[in-house]
């Protein structure tokens, strides 16, 4: 009789120690649409860089673009320059293939390879070679990332934006 007078004030005992114990308060403030950490590893181009870390690089918030599977093209994501005056030499893509072959979307093989980030990216030549310049990593046979940036204006600087964006993307990169 005794186990069974005492039973419900031991499940509520038990009950509301695992309820304290599942919630944890955080000071500060939420900022409503701002992602300053990378979601744990995601096949969204736009995680692959944060809100902070694209301002750090002088760019505004990335704007998605869900790609063309009938034509070969993954999704990607577009960072432009905060200043609104800014040419498009100032902009950057990346893209996140899931469901192709890096030899399916570049039609010739590397160029070259660049050490960043602490990965390998081969170089790729683009369409427009002397205007245009793409880095991209190899993560499977039907995976890759690709970072494009491009200088209509000066050549020489063609992959100076890939070259700063690449290391960032490399920390988001799944290992």
């Amino acid at each position: 009789m005794w186990v069974r007078s005492r039973w419900p004030a031991v499940a509520v005992l038990v009950l509301a120690g695992l309820t304290a114990s599942c919630t944890t308060q955080i000071s500060g403030t939420p900022l409503p649409g701002r992602v300053t950490v990378a979601p744990a590893p995601s096949t969204d181009p736009c995680a692959l860089m944060t809100v902070d870390e694209a301002a750090e690089l002088g760019f505004g918030r990335g704007q998605p673009d869900p790609g063309k599977p009938e034509s070969r093209i993954p999704p990607s994501c577009t960072w432009k320059s905060a200043d609104p005056d800014a040419s498009l030499d100032d902009s950057i893509q990346v893209f996140y293939a899931t469901k192709l072959n890096i030899g399916e979307y570049y039609s010739h093989p590397p160029e070259g390879q660049e050490q960043m980030g602490g990965i390998t990216w081969q170089k790729y030549p683009s369409f427009f070679p002397d205007e245009m310049c793409d880095f991209a990593i190899v993560l499977s046979d039907t995976s890759f990332v690709a970072v494009a940036g491009q200088n209509f204006a000066d050549s020489t600087k063609t992959c100076d934006v890939a070259r700063k964006v690449a290391p960032v993307v490399a920390r988001h990169l799944p290992r």
